[in-house]
């Protein structure tokens, strides 16, 4: 669900989830990562909402609908088995976005209905299936990672991921063909029905 109102409000709502989200799933991904690897000395746990941002995943937060918060280097963290255990660690940011989605479901139904757990909700629930997609920083892309024979080709890949997702977020957004949306529905369909189930 991207930004459509512009008005403070809503504005202050997104800001809220988009928080929440960043700080929830790159926190667990960085505790998941740092217990299982030996990383350097100058990195550590961090569940500090700001620095947990990505500038670029925030952005797309608010025109797509979906994003993700900081990014680990896969460099500066060493698994016995790199690729495999980046593989997993991948799967951690969904996870608690999926854990998010689930909460905030639960709170709107049986709790407390308000509009910014609406947008919590659809924030998370987007977060979650857009994982899909085989472009860094989102999960689907580990897949690749797996078969990359180049670790250079992953690299370069991996620094424009970003970019690639804003500008097909740009396109789908502005081309008035919502092409995007469209190939994902399906999975944020499934996503939203097993958040929602109680």
């Amino acid at each position: 669900m991207p930004l459509k109102s512009f008005d403070a409000e809503e504005i202050l709502y997104y800001c809220v989830a988009i928080l929440v989200i960043a700080t929830f799933s790159s926190g667990f991904t960085r505790f998941f990562a740092f217990s299982f690897a030996h990383p350097r000395r100058d990195e550590g746990m961090d569940f500090n909402p700001i620095t947990n941002l990505d500038i670029v995943g925030t952005i797309v937060f608010f025109l797509g609908g979906f994003g993700w918060g900081r990014q680990l280097d896969d460099q500066k963290i060493k698994f016995k088995k790199q690729k495999l255990g980046w593989c997993i660690i991948s799967l951690i940011a969904p996870f608690a976005n999926l854990t998010l989605a689930m909460s905030a479901a639960y709170i709107k139904y049986f709790l407390w209905t308000d509009r910014v757990i609406d947008v919590m909700l659809n924030l998370s629930v987007a977060a979650t299936a857009y994982h899909v997609l085989p472009i860094p920083p989102l999960a689907g892309s580990r897949l690749i990672y797996l078969v990359v024979p180049e670790e250079r080709v992953w690299k370069l890949f991996s620094r424009f991921g970003p970019f690639i997702i804003l500008g097909l977020v740009l396109m789908d957004r502005f081309s008035g063909t919502p092409f995007l949306r469209e190939i994902i529905a399906p999975v944020l369909e499934g996503v939203a029905r097993f958040a929602s189930y109680h």
